[in-house]
């Protein structure tokens, strides 16, 4: 009887193990009965039955098994992010011509995008849109999109951080000497200022997987295709 039972429960274990577990072939012919624990940036990482996990390049099997992992990826990756972000000045400009004096600034946002997930994740697209606050006395106006563009994250690790540099925010700023006023009355000295941005993360089929802006108003107006001029930023991974 106890032999029996204990026939029973490793009948059931090699069951259970062999519906999470796929026999993968490489480009040599080789078997490897596997679960396939990741996938993301043309790497795969396999836990063999024996409890070993390691990572392989996806190439390394046949075409079957590619499209396996590749569709296994699409179901089955789990998207968890956090944003944090700094201002950086790349330069500004002077020039004075009578009473007043004008001033151009020219900003970038730099966006640290960090995989809360343990796993890898890739073939990532980020969108985002930048804004600038309008004059109206000292940046005080309504935010408008300045700018836009699109990053690529080949592969990020678990627990990894991206960093995508924005396309350029141009703040315009003018200031009258003393003793003269602008005809409209405004004040004499006018300023825009930085109005924030939004950002949409998509999966490698165009699926969104997360979004986040610093004000949450910003999103709604944050859709549509971004500009082209923004598609030259740049995306920078791995581990901070």
């Amino acid at each position: 009887m106890k032999t029996y039972l204990f026939a029973s429960l490793s009948l059931l274990l090699a069951s259970t193990l062999s519906l999470s577990a796929r026999e993968f072939t490489d480009l040599q012919g080789r078997k490897l009965d596997a679960e396939i624990i990741s996938a993301a940036g043309g790497q795969v990482t396999l836990k063999r039955a024996d409890g070993r996990v390691f990572a392989v390049a996806v190439t390394m099997f046949t075409t079957d098994d590619q499209k396996f992992i590749t569709e296994w990826a699409d179901n089955n990756t789990k998207y968890n992010f956090e944003v944090t972000y700094t201002k950086k000045k790349l330069n500004e400009t002077r020039t004075k011509r009578g009473p007043v004096t004008y001033e151009d600034e020219t900003w970038i946002y730099k966006i640290n995008i960090r995989n809360r997930q343990p796993t890898s994740v890739g073939d990532l697209r980020v969108d985002y849109w930048c804004f600038r606050r309008e004059d109206g006395g000292k940046g005080k106006g309504s935010a408008r999109i300045e700018t836009s563009g699109s990053s690529k994250i080949a592969s990020l690790a678990g627990a990894g951080t991206a960093t995508v540099d924005t396309s350029e925010i141009v703040l315009h700023k003018q200031e009258l000497a003393g003793g003269y006023y602008f005809i409209n009355g405004d004040d004499a000295i006018q300023s825009d200022g930085m109005g924030g941005f939004a950002l949409r993360i998509f999966d490698r089929k165009g699926r969104e997987v997360y979004k986040w802006a610093t004000k949450e108003d910003l999103l709604v107006a944050a859709v549509g295709t971004p500009q082209a001029r923004g598609s030259n930023a740049e995306s920078r991974s791995g581990s901070k």
